[in-house]
């Protein structure tokens, strides 16, 4: 029997980075033709076209429908009564346009899975398209999106009532699991623990040997961190924590790659520590780049936390790329970096509300070589078991078990 067909909707999409679009192209990419994309031309932070989409989309190898935008932009702090209406109008427009074109969409291609993929902008399409294509119609939440409160009482009831409309729920790790049961009440034999992968051809363990000169990466002992530059992905307390690692371990480095709000304060608080001349903000980075970073750091880290709204990581793929590349990692315990790494086994799991903690970790693996390769080989190994094709086949699995009318029970 044939897979399903699958039409994964979303906000925005590759080539802008994002973790959730990383997942989605991922399974799109080894699934063989059974999904496809809809998504926006347009990058509704900026209102400006998506540099590059078009070359992305005529090189990928399944089918990706665009519209301008998928929603509208969000409004500036102090909109006025009348700017808020003109929203609304513009966002009711908006949602006629998307839905109309989804429907075309789902028949033209006869896709018998919708797959939301940004539930609180693009949920309410779970019942106009359960009602009128006759498709099943699922969410895959990555975490914040249930563990962040919404902005109101009334979103809290829609996001509550969108979630169990649903014909099912894709969860990226058991953190997000236990928030839809437990939060929501969602019954689990609706929900499926789905894990992100990694993509094992190009995080396959293996660089060149002059890669940390071509690179431009730092000589000697280096940790390696990298991501979004907000709160909850700890940079703040990893850079509080390095002054005892520098003083521990000498002539030590710490490489940050990735660009954010936050970059400013870190680098100056990197000065107040009198640490910025340990400390490289390497900025974005290409792919051949993060291979080789994560492949030659000593450490791999990112000391994540859950913010007093909510917000939290829902899995971490940046954990499972280093093991690929065979570097234990540091992560805090929140979220769903708890499904990322085995602590104890194939990296650390810290409070990274707590500088010590993180500095205490760094220093034992920076300076016990033995214990440090014995994680890295647990690492590696690990991520051999967590690649894209065999998470994709599991999720092509799950739709057809779906599309049969078969009970789907949570791990």
């Amino acid at each position: 029997m044939a897979h399903p067909k699958c039409l994964i909707v979303t906000t925005h999409y590759r080539p802008l980075i994002g973790g959730a679009l990383t997942v989605y192209d991922a399974l799109a990419v080894h699934a063989g033709g059974a999904i496809s994309l809809l998504t926006a031309s347009r990058d509704y932070t900026t209102g400006k076209e998506v540099e590059g989409w078009r070359a992305f989309d005529d090189a990928a190898n399944y089918t990706i429908s665009r519209v301008p935008l998928m929603r509208i932009g969000l409004l500036p702090v102090g909109t006025g009564l009348i700017g808020k209406l003109a929203a609304r109008l513009r966002a009711k427009l908006l949602a006629r346009q998307v839905l109309r074109v989804a429907t075309t969409t789902i028949k033209q291609q006869k896709i018998d899975v919708v797959c939301i993929g940004a539930q609180d902008a693009l949920g309410w399409l779970v019942g106009p398209l359960k009602r009128d294509t006759g498709a099943k119609v699922i969410i895959y939440v990555h975490g914040e999106e249930v563990s962040q409160a919404a902005y109101s009482e009334k979103a809290e009831a829609r996001r509550r009532a969108i979630l169990h409309a649903a014909d099912g729920l894709v969860a990226v790790s058991s953190f997000t699991v236990g928030i839809l049961k437990q939060k929501y009440g969602v019954p689990a034999e609706k929900i499926k623990l789905q894990t992100n992968g990694v993509d094992l051809d190009k995080y396959n363990g293996e660089w060149p040997k002059d890669a940390r000169k071509n690179a431009g990466l730092p000589e000697g002992a280096f940790v390696f961190s990298c991501g979004r530059l907000v709160e909850r992905k700890g940079f703040d307390r990893l850079i509080e924590a390095w002054p005892a690692v520098v003083a521990a371990v000498p002539g030590v480095k710490l490489l940050v790659g990735g660009k954010g709000p936050l970059e400013g304060a870190l680098r100056q608080r990197a000065k107040e520590l009198a640490v910025e001349d340990s400390i490289e903000f390497a900025g974005w980075m290409s792919e051949e780049k993060l291979a080789a970073a994560y492949g030659e750091a000593d450490i791999f880290t990112m000391p994540n936390r859950t913010m007093p709204d909510g917000d939290t990581e829902g899995f971490g793929l940046v954990f499972l790329e280093a093991a690929a590349m065979g570097t234990p990692s540091i992560g805090g315990k929140a979220g769903g970096a708890v499904d990322a790494i085995i602590d104890g086994e194939t990296g650390l799991s810290v409070d990274a509300e707590k500088p010590e903690e993180i500095s205490k970790a760094l220093i034992s693996l920076l300076l016990d070589k033995q214990k440090r390769q014995g994680l890295a080989e647990k690492a590696k190994a690990y991520a051999r078991t967590q690649g894209w094709g065999m998470k994709t086949e599991e999720f092509l699995e799950y739709l057809k078990e779906l599309t049969a009318g078969k009970i789907r029970n949570s791990k």
